[in-house]
């Protein structure tokens, strides 16, 4: 009795926010596998390529024509048993927070967001849902996601779009700015360009990175897609690298996609991957990888295997 009373009263209070924030969306996912690493222990419960996640997101009126105000909140969910004595581990971490306005000018957002050194570079060759991304995706060096940023986003001319960003965090001993970012993509078809530059400013936030640049190239076949991408990371008290990887997927069937992909890091360390993914419709997908990694990248070869729910 006591169970049903609480569950009522959850589900009042959901529904309540839900109906006024109706331009508010509700998304993420859950995912597990299990991964084995040469010479290593079973692990089930990896987050593979992943995180599990939860998420809002929408929109919000200005009383302007043509602005409209934008917000998200992103948070990635340990899939793993929290506790609360002895070592705590963290439920939800702060993936994304953020707000901002868009409209013919394009787009402003403040806050915790998605770096577009990676999400419109990098990102071209990551096709993996498993694992096998740690000795496959070499280029992805960036953050994936900058705290304390201001960014904007060009609106789409004709398949054209560049952005500006930048971040300044007070905790840092650097300069008034920890970065300074510049990135333009260009689609026309089933082919796409991007390139991003990075100045770093604060070795806190850098990890002793100067700057880094890089540069995608990608063609979609319909069944098929092929994608590479070369980087070059200058350091402060390391030698400068550059890494490039490729990646390509063929469409088996409707459901099913085969993949496979490269990546030579630095000093030798290289590695190759292979995946099969197989949608069980259109929010649930299955997987399986492998992974080779040669001695230079610490001979990891790994197997990996799940699944992600989508809502």
């Amino acid at each position: 009795m006591k169970k049903s009373i609480l569950a009522t009263a959850v589900a009042v209070c959901l529904s309540a926010p839900a109906i006024a924030m109706a331009d508010a969306t509700l998304y993420g996912h859950v995912m597990i596998a299990a991964d084995k690493v040469k010479d290593e222990k079973l692990h089930i419960g990896s987050s593979a390529n992943s995180e599990s996640r939860i998420g809002l997101r929408g929109t919000a009126d200005t009383g302007i024509e043509g602005l409209q105000a934008l917000y998200q909140y992103e948070f990635g969910v340990n899939t793993n048993q929290t506790s609360y004595s002895g070592t705590s581990r963290n439920a939800l971490r702060t993936r994304q927070a953020n707000l901002g306005l868009t409209g013919d000018f394009g787009t402003v957002k403040a806050g915790s967001q998605t770096n577009l050194h990676d999400n419109w570079v990098t990102a071209t060759t990551d096709v993996w849902l498993s694992s096998v991304y740690t000795v496959t995706h070499s280029t992805a060096t960036a953050p994936a996601r900058l705290s304390n940023s201001l960014a904007y986003v060009s609106p789409n001319f004709n398949g054209f779009q560049f952005a500006l960003a930048t971040a300044a965090n007070s905790d840092y001993e650097d300069k008034n700015f920890d970065l300074h970012h510049i990135a333009a993509k260009y689609k026309l078809g089933g082919f796409y360009a991007a390139a991003s530059h990075i100045d770093y400013n604060s070795t806190e936030m850098s990890s002793n990175k100067k700057s880094e640049s890089a540069l995608a190239l990608s063609y979609d076949f319909g069944p098929a897609m092929i994608a590479a991408v070369y980087s070059h990371v200058r350091n402060d008290l390391t030698d400068n690298y550059k890494p490039w990887d490729i990646a390509a997927t063929y469409n088996l069937t409707d459901s099913t996609t085969l993949k496979a992909g490269y990546g030579d890091f630095k000093e030798g360390a290289k590695g190759y991957g292979v995946e099969l993914q197989h949608n069980l419709g259109r929010m649930v997908n299955v997987f399986v990888g492998y992974g080779d990694a040669n001695s230079d990248l610490g001979d990891n070869d790994i197997f990996s295997a799940g699944m992600r729910v989508r809502f």
